[in-house]
């Protein structure tokens, strides 16, 4: 028979969507311009088109990638909180039905 149980580690889904956003932040902090020498640096013309080349590919898929991580840490918040507030309505349920129970057994 399967077993339909499961646990949810809301710290450790909370920490995972904090290091994506930190991830994130960290590419924002720097352009890939940054990280590529500028065409004084590299001394030839030939040279310089084929980095400035390479450097605009690499800068838009850096910014497709920080895209999908942003929607993945924004999503993956979503659902720590939605787990969070569906367990805390739970716990006020079986809180507020323990105390019915409690009342019918002193009855």
């Amino acid at each position: 028979m399967a077993s339909y149980d499961f646990e949810v580690d809301l710290e450790s889904m909370g920490k995972a969507a904090q290091g994506l956003n930190e991830a994130l932040q960290l590419f924002k902090d720097k352009d890939v311009e940054d990280l590529v020498p500028s065409k004084g640096d590299v001394g030839h013309e030939a040279v310089w088109d084929a980095l400035d080349e390479f450097q605009g590919r690499w800068e838009e898929g850096v910014n497709n990638l920080c895209q999908d991580v942003e929607e993945m840490a924004g999503r993956l918040g979503k659902i720590a909180m939605n787990y969070f507030e569906t367990d805390k309505a739970g716990q006020e349920s079986l809180s507020a039905l323990k105390g019915t129970i409690a009342a019918i057994k002193v009855m």
